[in-house]
């Protein structure tokens, strides 16, 4: 049986069924595997959607697009297994309590990367068109599988269930979410090697990482300088907060062994958000998530009232 190599193109007689090795250039082929695709490289030049994304986060520095420096870039083609998905979950409110139980259904097409060290594409969606099969010819560098399918669905299952755990705290409204899950169909549609630029660039001292969409240039995952002037607006905010619970304590009429039981651990609880984005220094952001996911990168004055609401509530 004749064998065209999905790597280097190199054609070469085959007699075994299962894993065979191209005898040109190493790459390892699993004969009868499901249906190879690829996406063509449309963005020659990831530095600019990078810093044009990074630019807009709320928390990033006005000056981080000029003065920021690239130090490397590499087109990788990393190999994704596509799985259309069917799960259905249990959700209850808290880990025990089956008050208002209910079911939450997720169906759809989710990628998993067939490689370690890509956990950030996880669920990362693909572009409706451009989906054409693997000839084996590309520009950038392929990246061999190192995890089976039945690996790449344990990962998928978490990440479903996180799904689901999100829709039901949206559907419920409820405080805490736990779901389990009866349910869960992956079905093994197809391995996709997908471009995805690889770039490090540097702000400042420190040394930061992105992924850039080859195919249509959204940006999958990127790290970030917070603004200096930011994390100092946040470590004010958290100290205000947190020296109101003092100048509460001090100022309510009854017994001063109670007040502080109440007003210092909702100062702690209200001034946590703000005071750990005054100590951080690197923030991450994608631009497939949902704005729920990250929400709380960009309001952390949101999350300081929301904990004082609930535990006064």
């Amino acid at each position: 049986m004749k064998v065209k190599c999905p790597n280097c193109g190199a054609e070469f007689e085959v007699k075994e069924v299962g894993v065979v090795e191209c005898p040109y250039c190493g790459f390892k082929i699993k004969l009868g595997e499901t249906r190879v695709f690829t996406y063509p490289l449309r963005v020659e030049n990831p530095w600019e959607p990078l810093t044009a994304f990074i630019r807009i986060q709320r928390l990033s520095p006005n000056d981080v697009e000029w003065k920021s420096r690239l130090v490397g870039r590499e087109l990788l083609y990393v190999p994704l297994y596509l799985f259309f998905v069917r799960a259905r979950g249990v959700a209850r409110k808290g880990l025990i309590s089956k008050d208002g139980a209910g079911y939450v259904e997720f169906f759809n097409y989710m990628t998993v990367p067939a490689v370690k060290g890509f956990d950030e594409l996880i669920g990362y969606p693909l572009p409706v068109r451009g989906r054409r099969y693997f000839d084996g010819h590309l520009k950038g560098k392929l990246l061999e599988k190192s995890l089976s399918d039945e690996e790449a669905k344990k990962l998928l299952k978490n990440k479903v269930r996180e799904l689901l755990k999100r829709e039901a705290e949206k559907y419920f409204h409820w405080n805490s979410v736990e779901v389990g899950m009866p349910g869960f169909e992956p079905q093994l549609d197809g391995l996709v090697y997908y471009p995805i630029w690889r770039i490090e660039y540097r702000y400042g001292p420190f040394k930061y990482r992105a992924y850039v969409d080859g195919s249509d240039g959204r940006v999958p995952y990127a790290e970030f300088p917070i603004s200096a002037f930011k994390r100092i607006t946040n470590f004010v905010l958290g100290a205000l907060l947190l020296a109101s619970g003092l100048w509460v304590a001090k100022a309510l009429p009854f017994s001063s062994a109670i007040a502080p039981l109440g007003s210092i651990p909702a100062s702690l609880l209200a001034s946590y958000p703000s005071l750990r984005r005054a100590f951080t220094i690197r923030g991450r952001a994608s631009e497939h998530k949902l704005l729920s996911e990250a929400k709380e990168n960009y309001s952390p004055e949101d999350e300081a009232f929301r904990h004082i609401r609930r535990l006064f509530s």
